[in-house]
């Protein structure tokens, strides 16, 4: 198995993506919510591939390269919406 040193860690190069069941080189670890813009303590799996407002692995209905493109678009539109809501509702507080 190909690693890399990150950070003075050995970390796997490819992580383990459950939309394909399988290890892809577009999956990857992290701390950081796009979708909230901010950290967070537990690591999420992250599509390198997905674009728009969402890319976390466990959000995205299918693997984003098995998508078609009306399917890609609705997704996109449906987490706008929930993206711009969030940011609304925090921006009354």
């Amino acid at each position: 198995m190909t690693q890399i040193k990150f950070q003075g860690k050995k970390r796997p190069m490819f992580e383990y993506c459950p939309k394909l069941d399988r290890k892809c080189g577009f999956c990857a670890k992290s701390k950081y919510n796009s979708f909230e813009d901010k950290y967070q303590d537990k690591e999420m799996l992250l599509c390198g591939l997905a674009n728009g407002f969402e890319n976390r692995v466990d959000k995205l209905p299918g693997c984003w390269k098995k998508m078609t493109n009306p399917e890609k678009t609705s997704f996109r539109k449906k987490t706008k919406t929930q993206y711009e809501m969030i940011k609304a509702y925090q921006e009354i507080k």
